[in-house]
């Protein structure tokens, strides 16, 4: 779906019916101003043959053209504005629908496909220039050159060349205006380097996530005069002269236009072009400009909103790539895990990197017991967690659930199964209800509240559960890293109470204060038991509750055991755990 044809076929999508009534009402709202000239010339010609009967009729006539010219006019936009905002929104919904299909996130954590995915949101944010503006903007744009072709063809009815040589200077300067729209285009939608920096620089201005450090190494200055340097320079080559070909297409362009009608007049002075005909031709020259005009004035528009279509397909196309369809599973994953979960001979490479986060790893988690995970940042832990969930697949090796490979279930039944507490929680800005209850139609979370031991959070809240979690709207509160940690505690631990099996806490004490982590630490055997539970922390107050620990070291597992075999093996996981011992002993 490219340019002008991939928007006609959305379009048409988008809305039959109102597709229809835009293209006839850009139809009638062409013809209309040229019927408008004919019928005013023919009252000039009934005027002066005093012919009132003619000059009234096409009075009357001339009426209707203007008549029908702002009534459809007037349809086009309200069609044309609705048939536009349809069709960003089946643009927004195949965009939605590309993206979140494919039940891994490769395609999003790949670079490049993440850059162009946020694009394709972009385009459809851009209330002035969306897609959508396509359907008001061409329609502007047709109605200009059908006024244009319309006007060539009456005036050729009088000399042929001035018709040809007014199709010829219409065409060449729209071309060269379309040329400079593009231009414009690329610098509103950061195509240069300029451009790019410039936005750079107004977000690092105006944005919440760089302000504490602008302020306080005193940068305020500093950005706001780097922005107007960028602007100026890319203003420069935008506004520069182009070349001197949009000033001769212009030059030739008036010299026929005023030329045409001074032959015009000159002829009707000598009495050879009759007083009627003179009228005609004349406004014809006068509308024929007017409609070049609208297509200037369209071009920019036009060129903006293809821009925008053009970024959003380069953003389909990369979604596209960067996913490799799977036979899907199809066997259910109920009651599972019974038995365990076994990793075998798993490696595993994130995409465009040759780095193994995961190398022939081999591990068994028993149903029903804890297993901690500890190591070095960069070890593995978290993707360990991403490849249980089926978010991503190994590059070598497999996964098996009560040896069922990972691939063979229906991964939306089997994360039913899971109840997942990642390191930085998503923070919904939604009420503190939907943000625990997590869409799921079923009883209030009162009791998984309770047992995160985030009651008191909601508690505090000024309006309670319907509080909405976000400073940006009436009446909504921000919450602390901690805060949200336990909500995020209590939405898994919810999850287990619709029936979830294998609960995952990634880093669950990482935001948690002192009396907060002793909280959770007492409370671990009681928030596990029965569950299938892979705890990743470094805090050894938690992990060492686990069933049994594992230690990652560059995607291997070396070391193996409960708490006390490992402080007895006195290797990684043992000096680990007595630096961080000594730290607290020291502050004390």
């Amino acid at each position: 779906m490219t340019g002008f044809r991939g928007f006609v076929s959305v379009a048409w999508r988008s809305g039959r019916g109102l597709f229809v009534v835009t293209v006839a009402m850009i139809a009638l709202s062409a013809a209309a101003p040229i019927g408008t000239v004919v019928a005013i010339g023919q009252v000039v010609a009934g005027v002066a043959d005093a012919d009132s009967s003619r000059a009234t009729t096409w009075a009357l006539v001339g009426a209707g053209c203007l008549l029908l010219q702002w009534i459809a006019g007037t349809l086009q936009r309200a069609s044309a504005t609705a048939l536009g905002e349809q069709v960003d929104a089946v643009l927004q919904h195949d965009l939605m629908r590309a993206v979140s299909v494919p039940g891994g996130v490769r395609h999003l954590e790949d670079p490049a496909t993440a850059a162009l995915v946020e694009v394709g949101r972009d385009t459809l944010r851009a209330d002035w220039a969306r897609p959508g503006r396509l359907a008001s903007t061409i329609g502007g744009l047709a109605t200009g050159r059908i006024v244009l072709l319309a006007s060539g063809i009456v005036l050729a009815g009088y000399r042929w060349w001035l018709g040809v040589g007014l199709l010829v200077a219409g065409v060449w300067a729209a071309y060269e205006d379309r040329v400079a729209s593009r231009t414009e285009a690329g610098h509103h939608y950061g195509a240069s380097e300029s451009a790019r920096r410039m936005r750079y620089f107004d977000d690092l201005g105006t944005t919440p996530a760089a302000a504490k450090e602008i302020r306080v190494f005193g940068l305020p200055d500093f950005v706001v005069g780097r922005h107007g340097e960028t602007w100026t320079a890319t203003m420069r080559g935008v506004l520069s002269p182009s070349g001197r070909r949009p000033l001769i297409a212009t030059a030739v362009l008036g010299v026929v236009v005023l030329g045409g009608i001074v032959l015009v007049v000159r002829e009707a002075v000598a009495g050879r072009v009759p007083a009627g005909a003179t009228a005609t031709y004349v406004q014809t020259f006068l509308v024929a400009l007017g409609g070049i005009q609208q297509s200037s004035w369209s071009g920019l528009q036009t060129e903006l909103a293809l821009a925008t279509l053009e970024r959003y397909d380069a953003a389909l196309r990369a979604v596209a790539s960067s996913t490799h369809p799977a036979a899907a599973g199809t066997r259910p994953a109920t009651g599972m895990p019974a038995r365990g979960i076994a990793f075998r001979g798993v490696s595993f490479s994130y995409p465009g990197s040759n780095r193994q986060v995961l190398r022939d790893l081999d591990l068994v988690i028993p149903a029903g017991q804890s297993l901690a995970v500890v190591g070095a940042n960069g070890a593995g832990k978290t993707s360990l967690v991403k490849l249980l969930c089926g978010l991503y697949e190994p590059t070598r090796g497999t996964i098996a659930i009560d040896e069922t490979e990972l691939p063979e279930l229906d991964v939306n039944d089997w994360r039913r199964r899971l109840a997942v507490v990642f390191q930085h929680p998503l923070r919904l800005p939604m009420s503190a209800y939907d943000n625990v209850r997590f869409g799921r139609a079923a009883a209030a979370p009162d009791t998984a509240l309770d047992r995160a031991g985030a009651t008191s959070v909601v508690e505090a809240l000024p309006n309670g559960w319907q509080t909405v979690l976000s400073a940006e709207f009436d009446g909504g509160v921000e919450l602390s890293g901690g805060e949200w940690q336990r909500l995020g505690l209590a939405r898994a631990l919810y999850a287990v109470e619709q029936g979830a099996s294998v609960l995952v806490l990634d880093e669950p004490a990482a935001h948690l204060d002192a009396r907060s982590e002793a909280e959770l630490y007492r409370r671990f055997l009681d928030l596990t038991a029965g569950l299938t539970t892979i705890v990743i922390s470094h805090r050894f107050s938690t992990v060492r509750q686990a069933s049994s620990i594992v230690v990652l070291d560059e995607g291997r597992i070396v070391e193996q055991g409960s708490h006390d075999e490992l402080l007895e093996l006195d290797g990684t996981y043992a000096h680990l755990f007595r630096l961080q011992a000594a730290r607290f002993e020291d502050l004390a």
